[in-house]
């Protein structure tokens, strides 16, 4: 499988909120970093897509957990979101919502 890079805004904690980040799906891994200059050189956080499962809450934002860590992911396009879900699913996550 190839490697994707998405930008997702990433649920931080309560003073910083959101913030932008860049998401790689690689080796059923997803590896975010601070920006696209890190990517290749410093993993900021990784989440095993194995077992993961996602909750959209509405067409550009996705709750993505594995066990005890969860990603809050918000995007700017729909059309992004959907890339990223489609590459979940031939990942065998699996995904729930409204």
């Amino acid at each position: 499988m190839k490697t994707e890079v998405f930008h997702f805004k990433k649920w931080t904690n309560y003073i910083f909120w959101y913030q932008n980040r860049c998401f790689e799906i690689k080796d059923r891994w997803l590896h975010y970093y601070w920006n696209k200059d890190d990517i290749g050189f410093v993993i900021r956080g990784s989440m095993n897509l194995c077992n993961a499962t996602a909750r959209t809450v509405n067409p550009k934002t996705l709750h993505l957990s594995n066990h005890n860590l969860t990603y809050y992911l918000k995007s700017d396009s729909e059309k992004e979101m959907s890339d990223f879900l489609y590459m979940l699913q031939q990942l065998d996550v699996c995904i729930t919502g409204p």
